[in-house]
Parts: structure tokens; sequence; C-alpha cells
């Protein structure tokens, strides 16, 4: 008899092993063949994280009708008595100039913009480049979304100088005008963000989408067939930052939350806590939850040289919180390298760290939480998409050339 019990134990647990290794044999195998993830010392750092804006409205007014564009193409042509003749862009001068005689000038500058997915206006843009002077640059509608080639082709853009500078100097001052816009443009928040992470061992994703005024913020994870899942949504502004309205742990299900803080801003109190354990806890302007925190880090930039708060992680509240900027480091992500800047609150035995990439809106690429005996993970990230467009890319493990030994 004792037999056959022995048997079927042993059987059950190779069953169960079994299984756990169909699981776990895709993120072991991903783990343990991808690149490792490096990270240079922590180091001082005088960089400053950029505010981000939520609109165009912080756009300087030269600037307020025109994108940037995705790629720019300025080139030499000869010299042809055009169809139909173009308009010319006046530049500030004392002195009066004779006028630009096309047949005596060996050739005229041809620029034309390649835009993918954004429109660009018409627009007159005094821009300074030097302090001594400007450049009226004529930006051309000269992209349809469903065909841009096709546009570009058919009706160039052209810019001529009154006084035919140097076609290095104008291409010049065009590529400054651009790099302006392309600077503007990092300072917009992104409104549709989705990031990939490795947790441990496991894939989890990070998502959030702006829509006026309102966010919502999830994270999820499923380790070994388990579902781990935060929300966090609430009210966002550019003067203001985040103001979240109800965190929750919804890993037992969306009808179910295992955890939640519900944040009532006009009695300025916070309920906290399990479904048959809620307690109400102050509340003051600036507190965050543990997801909105690196939100609200990343919109703010270094508007404030540190950040006091309350911090809620559903099961508890933590006052006293304070982030500061502790330097930054390079780490790398997949086969890429990433300056990121580190936000880091520590308070008693618990520490949480954001890495923000200032090149990527400050968003937070690595998050580490320690919260003691109330839980801890981290997280990097492998691939990250900003409304659309993706700037970090995973690659599979089988195609990088780099193996752990």
């Amino acid at each position: 008899m004792k037999f056959w019990r022995y048997l079927f134990g042993f059987a059950l647990l190779a069953s169960v092993l079994l299984h756990l290794s169909v699981l776990l044999a895709g993120p072991i195998y991903d783990w343990w063949t991808q690149p490792e993830f490096e990270q240079t010392a922590l180091r001082k750092t005088e960089r400053k994280l950029a505010e981000q804006s939520l609109d165009d409205s912080d756009k300087p007014a030269e600037l307020a009708n025109v994108q940037a564009v995705d790629q720019q193409q300025v080139f030499l042509a000869p010299a042809t008595e055009p169809s139909i003749k173009p308009t010319a862009t006046k530049v500030a001068s004392a002195q009066p100039k004779p006028r630009l005689k096309t047949a005596s000038k060996p050739a005229v500058l041809v620029a034309s913009a390649v835009v993918v997915a954004s429109a660009v206006a018409s627009e007159n843009m005094p821009v300074s480049v030097d302090g001594s002077d400007s450049l009226g640059v004529n930006v051309a509608s000269a992209v349809v979304e469903n065909n841009p080639a096709s546009a570009v082709a058919s009706q160039p853009a052209a810019a001529v100088t009154a006084d035919a500078e140097p076609a290095s100097k104008v291409a010049n001052k065009a590529s400054r005008v651009m790099a302006q816009l392309n600077r503007e443009a990092n300072k917009r928040f992104p409104k549709v963000v989705d990031i990939g992470y490795y947790w441990t061992v496991f894939d989890a994703r990070m998502q959030w989408k702006i829509d006026k005024d309102q966010y919502v913020l999830r994270l999820q994870a499923n380790p070994v067939g388990k579902k781990i899942e935060y929300l966090s949504e609430g009210k966002i502004s550019a003067k203001q930052g985040v103001t979240p309205m109800r965190f929750a742990d919804l890993s037992l299900g969306p009808n179910t939350p295992k955890n939640s803080v519900d944040f009532n801003w006009a009695t300025q109190t916070a309920v906290v806590g399990p479904p048959n354990a809620l307690k109400t806890e102050p509340l003051e302007a600036g507190d965050q939850d543990l997801l909105s925190a690196a939100l609200h880090l990343a919109l703010m930039g270094s508007r404030q040289t540190s950040y006091g708060m309350s911090l809620f992680s559903g099961k508890k509240r933590y006052p006293d919180v304070v982030f500061e900027l502790k330097g930054e480091a390079t780490l790398t992500l997949g086969t890429t390298k990433v300056d990121a800047v580190l936000m880091r609150a520590q308070w008693s035995d618990r520490q949480v760290d954001f890495w923000l990439a200032p090149e990527w809106n400050n968003l937070p690429v690595k998050m580490s939480v320690n919260l003691g005996k109330d839980g801890s993970f981290e997280i990097l990230a492998k691939e990250v998409t900003l409304d659309g467009r993706k700037v970090l890319e995973w690659i599979s493990p089988q195609n990088q050339q780099q193996r752990r030994p």
C-alpha cells in the first residue's frame, strides 16, 4: 500500500514539475539568452529634466502653426525660370539690396521636407539663429499623409534669399529651425504610451492614455499564470501635474479589488485598504499612488528640486515621502544604451527608485520598489512606444548576437 502511495506522490510531483517547466521554459530561455542589463555607476549630474507640456499652447509664437518633420532634405538644383512665380520672403536689412536676378546666379537652393504622419502648415518664421540675423523660412504644405512622396515630387518648396546667401549657410539655418521644432516636440508629453518591461523573468506592460484632462494608467503582468494588475486613474494638467482619483490592485478581477485607494480631494481624505478593512487617511495636494508618482515626476520635470508627498500603495499610506534627483547612469536596455536620471525616495527601511529617460519625455525606463514586508518589485524596459512611434524595440534573443556566457 505504501508503495502505491509513494508512486502516486512521485507521479503527482513529476506532473507539477512538467507543468511548471512548460510555463517557465519561454521566460527562462529569454532571460538566460538576453544581453546583460548593464548599468554604469551612478554619477553626479547637472542635467535638468525638461518640464513637459500637454498641448501646443507652450510653443513659441513663431512656431505656433508648424509641426516638426520626420526627414528633411536640402539639395541644390540648376536655376530655371519657374512656370509659377515663387513668392520671395523678405529678409530684414539695414540697407536695401538689389533684386536677385535668376539669370545671373548659378544655382538656387531648393528645400523639400518629407513628412510621414503630419501636415506642415505654410508659415513665414523669423527664427533667430546667432543673435545677429534671422531667416524668413517659407515652409510649404508639401506633404499629403497618404502619399507624401508624390506630394513632394509634384510640389517642391522653394526657399530663396533676397541676397543669395551661400547654400551652406541657408541650409544650416534651416536645420536649426527644424532642430528647434524637434526640441519643442520633445517637450510635448505623449498621450498614448506603451512600455514593455521585464519583471524578473516575466513580461510586464505599462500603458497609459491621456484624453483631455483625464488619464488612465495600468501595469499588468502574468507570472506563472498568476495575474497582476494595478490601475491608477484621475486628472492631469501641465500646471498641477497628476491628481489621482482612484488606485486599485485588480489582481483578483476587475470587479473585485484586492486593495484600493479612493481619493476625495473635496474632503481632503482617502479611503484605503482591502474591501473588508477600509480606513480613512488624510490627503494633501501633491499626494500620489505608486503608479501616478512616476507619471507626475515625468510631467513636472525639474520644476521643483524635490517632491514631497504621501505615497499610497493600496494597502496603506506612507507619509513624508520625498523624491530627490540623485544622479544619472547609463542603462543598457536590450541592445540600446540610454541615459537615465534617478529620482529616489527613502524612508524607514523602504525605498522607491524611478529611472527617468530625458530623451523619451522623462519616461520611467526602470522602476525599483521596496516596501519592506509590504512587498517589492523591479522592472526594466525592453520596448517603448510613444504615440504610436516605437523608440525602443525588443529584439528576440535568437536574433541578438550578444549572449550570456
